[in-house]
């Protein structure tokens, strides 16, 4: 049988989705981005939808995909920090 080389995102559709939920993420403020890495700020911003009111994957780089990606975590809600954990332990 087939086995998929794409990861964790199988089609552009859960590719589209993961940008959505980055976005919504970062206007709710559930999702901050550290000083280091505030030129993402700039990156997003140069995202643009297509005329069909897709996103113009050709608009988003690298860097936005993989932290796109790892901003989607299923558990993430439930994640602890290690600085958390010794926290409560003290």
């Amino acid at each position: 049988m087939y086995k998929s080389r794409k990861g964790n995102r199988d089609s552009r559709v859960d590719f589209e989705r993961e940008l959505n939920i980055l976005g919504e993420n970062i206007m709710t403020g559930k999702l901050s981005i550290s000083n280091h890495l505030r030129h993402l700020g700039k990156e997003i911003t140069k995202a643009r939808y297509a005329p069909n009111k897709r996103i113009n994957l050709l608009t988003i780089n690298e860097m936005i995909r993989t932290f796109a990606m790892s901003a989607n975590f299923p558990d993430l809600d439930n994640f602890e920090t290690e600085n958390e954990t010794n926290n409560e332990n003290e």
